[in-house]
């Protein structure tokens, strides 16, 4: 197989396998969440309220993406919408003190998570797979 064949599959295998991996680390821990709903309210407990524009942004996602994430977190009683008085077009996203009180617990699980799947790579070995993957994020950027 060629080379570049192969790292494209093993980049979807990897992938899909984490998605699959944290779905279930997250229901077998009592985790009200899918794997992108805990990006998103990891964004916010990261970055404070955001508009749901910047959300799309920061996750790399479509609006049609964020609106769903959005009403799913809103209907678990984690994230409100606060429309923009100056643009009634935008929402700021906030998170609401239920998702404030399970963020210490929620963030620990996550670092212990990563850190499971982790295990066995060197610090240096790490640090390379983060430079090449930049490197190649920033090869697509520049053929969109």
């Amino acid at each position: 197989m060629l080379l570049s064949k192969e790292i494209a599959v093993s980049l979807n295998l990897a992938a899909c396998k984490f998605k699959q991996y944290t779905a279930m680390m997250l229901r077998n821990n009592g985790i009200d969440l899918t794997p992108e709903q805990f990006l998103l309210i990891d964004l916010l407990w990261n970055q404070g309220a955001m508009s749901q524009q910047n959300l799309a942004d920061s996750m790399e996602k479509d609006k049609n993406s964020i609106t769903k994430l959005v009403d799913a977190l809103e209907n678990k009683g984690l994230v409100v919408r606060v429309r923009d008085k100056s643009d009634r077009r935008s929402n700021t996203v906030i998170l609401t003190q239920k998702a404030e009180d399970m963020k210490n617990d929620t963030k620990e699980f996550g670092i212990a998570m990563l850190d499971g799947m982790l295990a066995g790579i060197s610090e240096e070995e790490l640090r390379g797979m983060l430079s090449t993957l930049a490197k190649l994020s920033k090869n697509m950027d520049t053929h969109d």
